[in-house]
């Protein structure tokens, strides 16, 4: 990992083509504008994880593990069912 300090107003450019620049720092936090080529896909970290966790969480599920959960949900046969009241 590279650690350098920068002003806002400066700038750093990776690979040639992608250029970041601090904007605002505050004690806190700090803005940064960058640019890079259309094909560049730039995340923030934390949309990234949860992109990743998302997709994990949707994959097919094969119906023989799905089954056994689907049978705790339909209710018995002849079993008549309620309407929800309030």
């Amino acid at each position: 990992m590279l650690v350098i300090r920068r002003r806002a107003g400066e700038s750093v450019v990776i690979a040639g083509n992608i250029e970041i620049e601090i904007l605002e720092t505050t004690p806190s936090r700090v803005k940064l504008g960058i640019r890079a080529p259309e094909e560049v896909e730039i995340v923030r970290k934390e949309v990234g994880l949860v992109a990743g966790e998302n997709h994990s969480a949707a994959r097919e599920i094969p119906l023989h593990l799905l089954a056994p959960v689907l049978a705790r949900l339909t209710p018995p046969q002849g079993a008549r069912l309620r309407p929800h009241r309030r």
